[in-house]
């Protein structure tokens, strides 16, 4: 029977929609276990960003694909002839080739592991389940489609589609759990831009005022330059100035009120985003203060040299 438009991108749709979904269910899990598996020295930057990109993922490319799915059997089931037309064949041998070597590859990056003596860490072995897991789900249902009477709908046809559907919906729920409602998200976000601008505060006190006036300031208008474009920063949502103390002529204290709180891993994952280390900016949530007292042996005074004319 011959390939009409309609055969063809109904295929590509299903073709896209399964390894988007795989794609991004296995990026999820991997994730997930990477937060609930992590190792001494992990870096945590960037696992939100990925669970909430594969989620997005998910969500919308899993329904599409279970829904274009069962246009095609509903269609296969009304044209039985349709078959073994090419592009279906087509599409089902290149997803068993791909299946196929992903199952390949996981079980030769196993035994690698294995022969190398290499730690096989929780983490390692729950990563190849998830890929072995998935490649032969893949694997075995499109064996299954190939060799089906397209005009019958079987019970097991069903209860896989159900488990599938299950699992994929418990994958989301616990990516939701692990990364927090978008209320907390965003209350998160918030609070790493009121930590970036007590840094640049802060940065400007020690490198503008005390370097080279040998104190830090009284109150943070001095910290105000046009000429290098450097205006104080104010809190993201309510838009006041933050708070700050002179404690002495080498320390100040700076506040912000906080929405979230930030942990010991939360913090380290933020001084890797943003390139700082041995700064301690962990807090609680509401009112905190970070009092900074400046060490002159690390940060000596640079009084500029008054030129003669």
């Amino acid at each position: 029977m011959k390939t009409t438009a309609k055969d063809f991108f109904l295929y590509l749709g299903i073709l896209i929609g399964l390894y988007v979904s795989s794609i991004s269910f296995i990026v999820l899990l991997f994730q997930i276990i990477n937060k609930y598996f992590s190792l001494p020295g992990d870096m945590m930057y960037g696992l939100a960003g990925a669970i909430r990109s594969s989620l997005a993922a998910l969500i919308i490319f899993f329904p599409a694909f279970i829904y274009i799915t069962f246009i095609v059997n509903k269609d296969l089931k009304a044209f039985p002839e349709k078959k073994d037309i090419w592009v279906r064949k087509w599409l089902i041998f290149l997803t068993l080739f791909v299946s196929g070597l992903a199952i390949a590859v996981d079980l030769v990056t196993l035994v690698y592991r294995f022969l190398g003596a290499e730690d096989l860490t929780t983490r390692f072995i729950l990563k190849v389940l998830v890929v072995l897991t998935v490649a032969i789900t893949i694997f075995k249902s499109c064996l299954s489609d190939l060799k089906r009477n397209p005009t019958v709908i079987t019970k097991k046809m069903k209860i896989s589609t159900y488990a599938v559907s299950t699992v994929v919906i418990l994958a989301v729920i616990g990516g939701m759990m692990t990364i927090g409602s978008p209320a907390k998200q965003r209350a998160i976000r918030m609070d790493e831009q009121r930590i970036s601008a007590l840094m640049n505060i802060q940065s400007q006190i020690v490198y503008t005022q005390w370097r080279n006036k040998g104190e830090v300031p009284a109150t943070l208008d001095v910290l105000k330059d046009p000429i290098s474009n450097f205006a104080i920063p104010k809190d993201p949502e309510t838009k006041q100035s933050y708070e700050y103390r002179k404690l002495a002529i080498n320390s100040f204290e700076l506040c912000a009120n906080f929405k979230s709180e930030n942990n010991t891993e939360q913090t380290n994952s933020f001084a890797y985003k943003y390139g700082v280390e041995n700064e301690n900016w962990q807090h609680g949530v509401g009112r905190v203060c970070f009092q900074r007292t400046i060490d002159e042996s690390l940060y000596p005074i640079q009084r500029g040299i008054p030129t003669k004319f």
